[in-house]
């Protein structure tokens, strides 16, 4: 009992310090911080003034089997404890204490018992282990040798005076028990193999067991020496050179000269501050090594260099690091939603489900949206607006154009000017780990001369399920896309590979109608187009021709636009489902009220009817609008176009000759077979349609005007039939009734596609009743209210029907 004069009991209780993972053994002097306020306690009791008996000062530290657990009990500590002697208190912080204690012998603990703000461990001495004196004499002096070897295998730099001054007194040391525990102190054994030898109560077996760990830790220090010794002995002429130039680096900055590569230490720097994946470091680590060995001047020197800054401005998601996400406002949302989009109800509340889902499950991954629509209905301002309700970056990819696969996952390093694909560079751009990519014209990877197959190359990074290790050819790393919000737009879903189309849910969005149009310039196109035309200011719509009575009273209003303007433009200077080129053509006209302020003319404060066809020109498409009254063989059909519905007149005519079908118009395969289909529904019912002209000796030609558009579908069989009853029977055909269907042999109507699209096509030429077939009942919902305020419908389901509501008797 060093230092206490009198003997502890054999078995008694002293307040318990609980180590996390360091082991005290006997005869060793060691600091310790306390920090829980239970082992402060512990060793103010067991410090306190006035203390007495031979127990002063001393504490048992024992050693926690889960080093997190801040109250361990019992059972959670180790059965040997080391009855240990307070040498020294330092007072810290509040709270906190740094002791000195040394270690007397080893107890074995019975149980613990809580008292006043801290423990008492109960324990007893184990018995002693007889064992030959003249066995324990010789193994430690083995183990004295094993130490002095071990230390001169060690490198310089971990040497130090407090390691030579244990080893003296390892030398000093009589009693071998003793020898052993400052050995097993003094080498750096992990924790569980010295709470082994504390567990090992025979002195004889733990100097056994020393023997053998500290003689294995001999022989790995000498074979990393050999191997350290190898690698400097075999040093090439290009890595004697790499540290030259960098002794050569030193030695400029210390003269304060100006360093040529100061760009390696840069780039070094910044990797250093980078947190990066495991496998994406030990891939830095491994090209930086190259790097330095390498002439900075040498072409693969650059391109390594180039890598390496890639890796540093990209953003990496470590696994085990949360991502900080902005709340989700949905009131802000739909507010944001209908300032900048007017209509499109149901898409909104689509969109507003997803942002829904996003806030209550911020983790989960997401459909993959796609918005689905002609140009210039808002597919992509819809996109910002997620990205601006997220909180988060937006970045846009432009697909049209492209035509490789490695501009999607990047070209291999090996090729000269090797970049990586548009993912990465997208994510380098947004600067974070969770932006929304917007991948527009997802429609248009597809195509001819294609160098692989870009499509494809989508398909790891859009499947939630592999996106967390989407690996880019020129980065060679598994980078994680996860936290990725990717939107799609789209305009023709046929062209998309059925794999992609797969993992995408698709939003329709539809064109407009003309009352659409006219609030959708008003409230956001003209603002719009002022303030980047210089006209910005107060704005006044007042009545003109065609006016609803709206406008507002200002004093001095700088441009004054007609309500019979926007109306003219919708409808007779653009064709088109969207509102892009009704903003052109705004922008024309307030281009022209620019022009002529900045000339100094009259001052106009106003747009009229009469100047539309000053600045545009004559309206584009006045054909386009139903005709002028009932025609024998001319009916009018509605097609379906990536850009919204349109017309579709159908002309048919007899000519003498031998029963023979001639169709022209630049018509596709499916609709010649759909107007084979009908003549030969018309030949074979030809008293029940009234035909009268014998068949057998007149020619029938069929044509559909715009001979330079293609054409294609069976949707115009419905429109076949009737002009070729018409024309064959002699009956004229109503001009104010559009139709779209495909007809059978037999005469019933088939369902088709593009209902919404077509009779909003139908709505803006004028057209006031509509034929679809009854199949296509359930696409009315589809259709505005304002349109089907306007328009009739009729739903039929056999081409009598057809007949019965378009032709003229007599």
């Amino acid at each position: 009992m060093a230092g206490t004069g009198d003997r502890l009991p054999d078995t008694g209780a002293l307040p318990i310090l609980p180590l996390r993972s360091a082991v005290l053994f006997p005869g060793v002097s060691m600091p310790v911080d306390l920090g829980r306020a239970a082992s402060v306690e512990a060793v103010r009791q067991a410090t306190a003034q006035g203390r007495r008996g031979v127990t002063a000062n001393h504490v048992l530290v024992a050693v926690q089997r889960d080093p997190m657990n801040d109250r361990p009990s019992f059972d959670e500590l180790y059965p040997v404890a080391t009855l240990t002697r307070v040498v020294q208190v330092l007072r810290g912080l509040p709270g906190r204490m740094t002791v000195i204690v040394r270690g007397v012998e080893r107890v074995l603990l019975d149980s613990l018992e809580d008292a006043d703000g801290f423990e008492l461990g109960h324990y007893h001495r184990p018995p002693e282990v007889a064992s030959e004196l003249t066995m324990l004499v010789a193994l430690s002096s083995v183990l004295r040798d094993l130490v002095k070897r071990h230390e001169s295998l060690l490198p310089s730099s971990r040497v130090s005076q407090q390691r030579q001054e244990s080893v003296a007194a390892i030398e000093r040391e009589r009693d071998p028990a003793r020898v052993g525990d400052l050995v097993a102190h003094l080498v750096d054994f992990d924790s569980k193999r010295r709470m082994e030898l504390l567990e090992q109560l025979d002195p004889a077996e733990r100097l056994r067991r020393l023997i053998e760990l500290l003689a294995q830790r001999c022989n790995e220090l000498e074979v990393k020496r050999d191997i350290d010794r190898s690698v400097r002995d075999h040093l090439s002429r290009h890595e004697h050179e790499a540290v030259l130039r960098h002794k050569m680096r030193a030695i400029q900055s210390e003269l304060g000269e100006d360093d040529e590569e100061g760009w390696l230490e840069e780039l070094t720097r910044r990797l250093d501050q980078k947190i990066l994946p495991e496998e994406v470091q030990l891939a830095v680590d491994r090209e930086l090594g190259r790097l330095e060995r390498m002439n900075p001047q040498s072409s693969e020197a650059m391109i390594a260099r180039t890598y390496l800054e890639w890796i540093a401005e990209l953003p990496w998601l470590v696994p085990g690091r949360p991502v900080e996400q902005a709340p989700i406002d949905l009131e802000a949302a739909r507010a944001r939603l209908d300032a900048d989009h007017h209509g499109l109800d149901k898409v909104k509340r689509r969109v507003i489900e997803y942002l829904a889902v996003r806030k209550l499950a911020p983790n989960q991954r997401g459909p993959l949206l796609c918005f689905a629509g002609p140009p210039g209905v808002g597919k992509t301002t819809l996109a910002r607006s997620i990205a601006a309700t997220l909180g988060r970056r937006f970045v846009r990819i432009a697909l049209g154009g492209v035509r490789d696969d490695a501009e999607i996952r990047g070209h291999r390093r090996t090729y000269v000017g090797a970049l990586p694909g548009r993912l990465i560079q997208a994510m380098k751009t947004a600067g974070t780990v969770d932006p929304v990519i917007l991948l527009d014209e997802i429609d248009k990877l597809t195509g001819a001369n294609l160098r692989g197959d870009p499509a494809s190359a989508l398909l790891e990074a859009l499947d939630p399920e592999q996106n967390d290790a989407f690996e880019d050819h020129y980065l060679g790393l598994p980078y994680d896309l996860s936290k990725v919000v990717f939107i799609c737009t789209a305009n023709e879903l046929g062209t998309i590979p059925a794999a992609l189309r797969d993992r995408l849910e698709f939003i329709h969005l539809s064109g407009y109608t003309l009352a659409e149009k006219l609030a959708i310039a008003r409230g956001h196109l003209l603002p719009k187009e002022l303030r980047e035309n210089g006209l910005s200011g107060q704005v006044i719509y007042s009545p003109g021709r065609g006016s609803q009575g709206r406008g507002d009273a200002a004093a001095s209003p700088e441009v004054e636009v007609d309500d019979a303007v926007f109306e003219l433009l919708a409808t007779e200077y653009t064709r088109e489902s969207g509102v892009r080129n009704l903003q052109r053509r705004l922008a024309a006209l307030l281009r022209d009220v620019a022009m002529q302020r900045a000339e100094g003319r009259a001052e106009v404060d106003r747009i009229r009817v009469e100047d539309v066809g000053r600045v545009l020109g004559p309206p584009r498409f006045r054909e386009e609008l139903m005709g002028h009254g009932p025609r024998g063989g001319v009916c009018t059909g509605l097609g379906w176009t990536p850009v919204g519905g349109q017309l579709l007149f159908v002309e048919v005519t007899t000519v003498k000759g031998e029963g023979r079908l001639r169709m022209t118009g630049r018509l596709g395969e499916v609709m010649k077979e759909s107007a084979q289909a009908a003549l030969s529904l018309v030949k074979s019912r030809a008293d029940h349609f009234g035909v009268s002209a014998d068949l057998s000796k007149c020619d029938v030609h069929i044509h559909l005007p715009a001979g330079a558009v293609p054409k294609d579908g069976p949707s115009a069989g419905v429109a076949l039939t009737t002009a070729l009853v018409s024309a064959l029977g002699g009956k004229k055909v109503r001009h104010d009734v559009a139709m779209t269907g495909e007809v059978t042999l037999c005469g019933n109507v088939l369902a088709v596609g593009g209902v919404r699209e077509k009779v909003l096509a139908a709505h803006r030429a004028g057209i006031r009743d509509v034929i679809l077939p009854a199949h296509n009942r359930k696409d009315e919902p589809e259709i505005p209210i304002a349109a089907r305020k306007d328009l009739s419908l009729h739903f039929v389901s056999h081409v009598d029907e057809v007949l019965a509501l378009s032709l003229l008797e007599g």
